[in-house]
């Protein structure tokens, strides 16, 4: 007996622990409040990792006694959703600035997780809610992959409807990213089967009038909900994703299908179509039929579609209803007549946002208001908020997430950042355009400089083995005659080439979006935009321990030795957008191009591409002399000046002004290189990184491959043997750090080691080789070595130790334009430097000299001679490549368009 009233005591216990834990989780829902959480979590987590776990290890399931309610409750009924509102809470603390508690949260719902669900519980209920933490702050491959790996757990444990749910997330993201084409694809057949698991909504309406189930139809019933949810979900994401895509038609069909379900949800999306369309009539007659759902205080709570005023349907939820109405106002802003009433919309719609994480509503909105105050002649007030706008769509590009997703995400939102810069070049505003510049250059090469490696990351992943294996696959189908070994029928090696490089882009792309230096990125604090542009500003007229700066400290403003101007150019169609930042100051400025100017961009751009398979002797790439061009027919006459008032320019180009031969343009009548020393950077955020001050004295590693197998059509380099002769004798063998790599030594397996142990302050790697040029397929330009090829791809995982790389190779800084491959084909609009000489410094390297263009053999061994010369007395790298090119212009013996693309790539 004393036993039996210890079962009951217990189970008593139990029961009120249990139904403290529900009441306390429906009150929470309700009131989305976090002292409600507190209350809920305080209830809940005892309940499921001490009161249950006590009663179970005693007593089992066994009951103490008939009649009584069927305790206790499986831990996991509790758990999941437990762990689900971890991640409501946390979002909630986000929104308020408390960074701290929604970290602490989000990891307690992990461990609860990991502690209380099995991976495939894990999978289906905490997935989706971390995945999509993890994408707003930033780590989006991180997220793609947990996502990835969840949906092969929910597949492989026949969890096909909760695998739904992860794919829906997965494409929503892919959304997000401007990745339409891949979120269609992961879709794909789930609304055939979706839609054959529907039985005309008996299930639902039973369930909302209330109705006595049994256990086994309950189950039945709460998986019919679900799939109805689902199948709403899919129809609205497919919707969107055509639409974005401009397929209208399909778009509408899908909106009406679920208007009786989703009611004025998919109103507002029909709404949103017609504005699309530009029918704003129609568009507002929608809203006004919203309005009662949207605008009103209290919420009709009726089901169903009308035909005069939107209801809300039955039972959801006001917090939700708060994304929508957000996306309501933006959609009324937009389709006003009145710019006070837009306005007015556009203020609600921020309201409203402020108390939930909207990134991509909110962005729209600031640019729909600075939109409306530039139109309004109310320009200050504009500016700051196509500012908002930039601060928001920027946020998600601190890391790179690939060629594909940095360029998919920045298509749609390049129009906004197009209306500030030009916002900022009418008002004369130079700082604001120069950040606005850099913005759209090169992220992914600035935010990898940004990081240091992380300690351990030289150790391959499991990716960059697979990585090795497909490329020396890859090399033995391109370089298979070298050992005269039979090989496979001309069509079978080119059909197994190609499928190599699909699968060396995919790696590439995954290996670069899940670079451990990533994860070491967290929210901080805010930064003062204009100051941290200002910081870069004063950094490049700053050249301390230079000549001309007697005091060691960068303080002097005037001209001469020493100093440094930088030209910031961003070519937007028929002009040129121009930001010199001098000793005097920053200016901006822009040059409409004229058709002769670009008809002539356009056809040396051509040259450039063709260049591969031409004979450089008779191909003019000596841009100035052979179109007549000079850098005043691309940049307003005074900033060309500004810009050459120091001793020292960095170039910053854009688009197509890449490929130019910056030392030999035409500047007020003589080469640039005549004026000043002349350095080449992606952007100039990646400056601090790459301003390190050059040694005085330097050692070299020589490497060059003069023969290639006969059959990969290339020519002898008939020169490079003298040319390393040449380097050996200038350096003398107390400066070389390795032997000579030449003949069958200079491979794949030698250059590998020479990145990975050698280098140092003060060294300089050598490489004299045939080229790839990127082309179409950025990851498939790489260096022809004795025994095959080594590409960007290799490069790109890899830490290179040498201070300064010579490539006298052709075509090395050669970068991709339009539309090229990269996990399917992806239009470049993010300015990516993914080039040869730019894999060198995003590896490590402050300065590589290279050029986007062909050189010929005895040009390259004359300028390469002559760099090494200067640099081996005391020149630094920039002033080397000047004084290289002064002397071969003083000769006048070798034809200028044969070297005319060697460029200094690096600030010093």
């Amino acid at each position: 007996m004393p036993q039996d009233n210890d079962h009951t005591r217990e189970w008593t216990r139990l029961a009120t622990h249990t139904d403290q834990a529900v009441e306390a989780c429906l009150l929470w829902l309700r009131t989305q409040r976090l002292t409600d959480f507190r209350a809920y979590a305080d209830a809940a987590i005892p309940l499921i990792e001490e009161v249950l776990p006590a009663y179970l290890d005693r007593w089992g399931e066994r009951l103490p006694g008939p009649g009584l309610a069927p305790v206790p409750v499986p831990v996991v009924k509790i758990a999941v959703p437990l762990v689900q509102q971890h991640h409501v809470a946390a979002d909630h603390h986000a929104v308020v600035g408390q960074v701290r508690e929604a970290r602490a949260l989000r990891v307690r719902g992990e461990a609860l997780a990991g502690r209380h669900l099995t991976d495939v519980q894990r999978a289906e209920h905490w997935t989706g809610g971390h995945a999509e933490h993890l994408f707003a702050e930033g780590h989006i491959a991180r997220a793609m992959d947990l996502l990835v790996r969840a949906d092969g757990l929910l597949c492989a444990g026949d969890r096909r409807l909760a695998a739904v749910g992860v794919r829906l997330t997965h494409a929503r993201l892919l959304r997000e990213l401007g990745d339409h084409d891949q979120a269609l694809l992961l879709l794909e057949g789930f609304e055939e089967w979706l839609r054959t698991q529907q039985r005309p909504g008996e299930e639902r309406v039973r369930l909302e009038n209330g109705h006595e189930w049994s256990l086994p139809d309950l189950v039945r019933a709460v998986e019919a909900e679900q799939r109805f949810h689902l199948f709403q979900r899919l129809l609205d994401l497919k919707a969107g994703l055509f639409a974005d895509t401009e397929r209208y038609a399909e778009a509408e069909r899908l909106y009406r299908e679920l208007r009786p379900g989703m009611g004025p949800f998919a109103g507002l999306q029909l709404a949103s179509l017609a504005w699309r369309r530009g029918d704003a009539g129609a568009a507002g007659e929608l809203l006004d039929a919203l309005a009662p759902v949207f605008e009103a205080s209290e919420v009709s709570k009726a089901s169903g579609p009308s035909e005069g005023p939107a209801k809300l349907p039955s039972g959801y939820p006001e917090g939700a209803l708060a994304f929508r109405r957000t996306a309501y106002c933006l959609l009324r802003a937009r389709v006003a007549s009145a710019s006070e009433e837009a306005l007015d919309w556009c203020a609600v719609g921020l309201s409203t946002a402020a108390d939930l994480p909207q990134p991509d509503l909110e962005w729209k909105l600031h640019a729909e208001r600075a939109r409306l105050l530039r139109s309004a002649e109310r320009f200050t007030s504009a500016q700051a908020a196509y500012g908002e706008a930039v601060r928001i769509v920027d946020r998600r590009r601190r890391v790179s997430t690939g060629l594909r997703w940095d360029n998919s995400y920045l298509a749609e939102r390049l129009p906004v950042l197009h209306e500030a810069l030009d916002l900022a070049v009418e008002r004369r505003d130079a700082l604001a355009a120069l950040g606005l510049i850099d913005m759209l250059k090169a992220r992914s090469f600035a935010a990898r400089l940004a990081l240091l490696p992380v300690p351990g990351a030289d150790a391959p992943t499991a990716d960059e083995r697979e990585l090795a294996e497909v490329t020396a696959e890859l090399n033995a189908l391109e370089y298979g005659d070298v050992k005269s070994e039979p090989g496979p029928d001309a069509a079978a090696r080119a059909a197994g080439a190609r499928e190599l490089r699909i699968r060396r882009r995919r790696l590439v792309e995954r290996i670069r979006r899940d670079d451990p230096r990533w994860r070491a990125v967290t929210e901080g604090a805010p930064v003062d935009f204009e100051e941290a542009v200002g910081a870069v500003a004063e950094r490049v007229w700053r050249l301390p321990g230079d000549p001309g700066d007697p005091d060691g400290r960068g303080r002097g403003r005037g001209r001469g030795r020493g100093r440094r101007a930088a030209l910031s150019l961003y070519r937007k169609q028929g002009r040129v957008v121009a930001v010199v930042v001098s000793p005097d100051g920053v200016e901006v400025g822009a040059r409409v191009l004229s058709g002769e100017v670009v008809r002539a961009l356009e056809e040396y751009g051509k040259r450039l591409r063709e260049s591969a398979v031409a004979d450089v002797d008779r191909t003019p790439l000596d841009f100035s002399p052979a179109f007549g061009v000079a850098l005043e027919d691309l940049v307003p006459r005074r900033l060309v000046e500004a810009a050459l008032a120091a001793d020292t320019l960095l170039v910053v180009p854009h688009a197509d002004l890449h490929g130019l031969p910056w030392q030999l343009l035409t500047a007020l009548g003589r080469p640039l290189v005549r004026h000043t020393a002349v350095g080449v950077l992606p952007n100039l955020a990646g400056l601090p990184t790459l301003d390190r001050p050059p040694a005085r004295s330097v050692r070299v590693s020589l490497f060059g491959v003069q023969d290639q197998p006969e059959h990969l059509g290339l020519d002898q380099l008939v020169q490079v043997e003298g040319e390393l002769c040449d380097l050996e004798r200038l350096y003398g063998s107390e400066r070389l750090l390795s032997r000579t790599a030449t003949g069958a030594r200079a491979d794949v397996r030698t250059l590998l080691g020479l990145l990975d142990r050698q280098g140092g302050p003060g060294t300089v790697l050598h490489l004299s080789c045939h080229t790839t040029a990127a082309g179409d397929d950025p990851y498939d330009a790489g260096l022809h070595l004795a025994d095959g090829r080594l590409g960007i791809a290799q490069l790109a995982v890899r830490r290179v130790r040498y201070d300064e790389v010579v490539l006298a190779v052709c075509s090395g800084a050669q970068r991709p334009s339009g539309t090229v491959r990269a996990e399917g084909r992806v239009q470049v609009v993010g300015d990516d430097a993914i080039t040869l000489a730019h894999v060198f410094q995003e590896a490590g390297a402050a300065f590589v000299l290279g050029s986007p263009a062909p050189v010929g053999d005895p040009s390259a061994r004359a300028f390469g001679l002559a760099w090494h010369r200067h640099r081996v007395g005391g020149a630094s790298p920039l002033r080397a490549a000047r004084a290289a090119a002064c002397d071969l212009l003083d000769e006048g013996r070798l034809a200028r368009h044969n070297w005319a693309g060697f460029t200094g790539f690096g600030c010093r």
